[in-house]
């Protein structure tokens, strides 16, 4: 009666070593590697899809800055998690200390949202109707698996 049971117990021992060793030998690459590799993309295809010099730059500037202001958001929530957890770690923290942090969190991300919309806008501005469908055509696995990390944020 035994056996049937170490048998069992053998092969699902085997099927999760087999699994450990899978997913430690599988490379994660990073968000942020995933979405560089997407935004260079896109800097591609916008330098394939607009004849116009001055106004590819101009594209490929305001890609940039949306490359900062994401890489500058990272670094607002980073900055964030360690104050709530210094804040929740005082036990003499007062309600109103945590009620002005989160408002002021609240502030911070209406600015930045605004900053990102007329960052959007100004790109949509410059490229025409049919260069935005080329680029939009054109989504790379690391373009995608960058929208899925951008908005988990």
């Amino acid at each position: 009666m035994r056996k049937p049971f170490n048998c069992t117990a053998g092969v699902l021992l085997s099927i999760a070593v087999v699994s450990l060793v899978v997913a430690c030998a599988k490379d994660d690459i990073a968000p942020v590697d995933v979405e560089k590799q997407a935004f260079q993309d896109l800097r591609t295809e916008i330098h394939e899809a607009i004849t116009d010099p001055a106004r590819e730059a101009e594209a490929i500037r305001l890609v940039g800055v949306l490359e900062q202001n994401l890489a500058d958001l990272r670094s607002s929530i980073v900055t964030r998690k360690n104050r709530v957890r210094e804040l929740n770690a005082d036990y003499d923290t007062q309600r109103a200390e945590f009620d002005a942090f989160f408002v002021g969190i609240e502030v911070e991300v209406q600015d930045n949202r605004r900053r990102v919309t007329e960052t959007h806008r100004a790109l949509f501005n410059h490229v025409t109707a049919e260069e935005r469908s080329a680029i939009a055509k054109a989504r790379t696995k690391a373009m995608q698996a960058a929208i899925k990390t951008i908005q988990t944020i």
